[in-house]
């Protein structure tokens, strides 16, 4: 976990950079874990007034579980990624174990909820 945050934070690599990069500073919004039904409604419902887009990297087992927050993610304009099917460090599967019963078992859950084939995958 800490490797991302050291590239990303004192090399500059990935998606932080110090400094203004551009004429115009944007950001971009991600979060993790979801959908939760005691905060995910209340995002969305903050998001959608301020007019703002994000992504969403869901857990498959919570996406089966709350299939109406996850569609309704979707139905939104946000965009769906795969998290994993629980909340487990990826280092800690092995990595056939993980694109079968993890990833690919969330990409086939989110597509049978929203409709359509999800590739954005959160690493970690």
């Amino acid at each position: 976990m800490m490797i991302p945050v050291i590239l990303s934070r004192v090399f500059g690599l990935g998606v932080y950079k110090k400094g203004i990069q551009a004429q115009q500073a944007e950001v971009a919004f991600t979060f993790d874990d979801g959908p939760d039904p005691r905060y995910t409604s209340e995002l969305l419902d903050l998001l959608k007034q301020y007019d703002v887009l994000a992504t969403f990297f869901v857990l498959g087992s919570k996406a089966e579980q709350y299939p109406h927050l996850t569609r309704r993610i979707h139905d939104e304009g946000h965009q769906v990624g795969i998290h994993n099917f629980i909340h487990k460090c990826n280092l800690l599967i092995f990595p056939w174990k993980l694109k079968r019963q993890h990833i690919n078992r969330t990409a086939d859950i989110i597509e049978g909820i929203i409709g359509e084939y999800q590739v954005s995958r959160r690493r970690g």
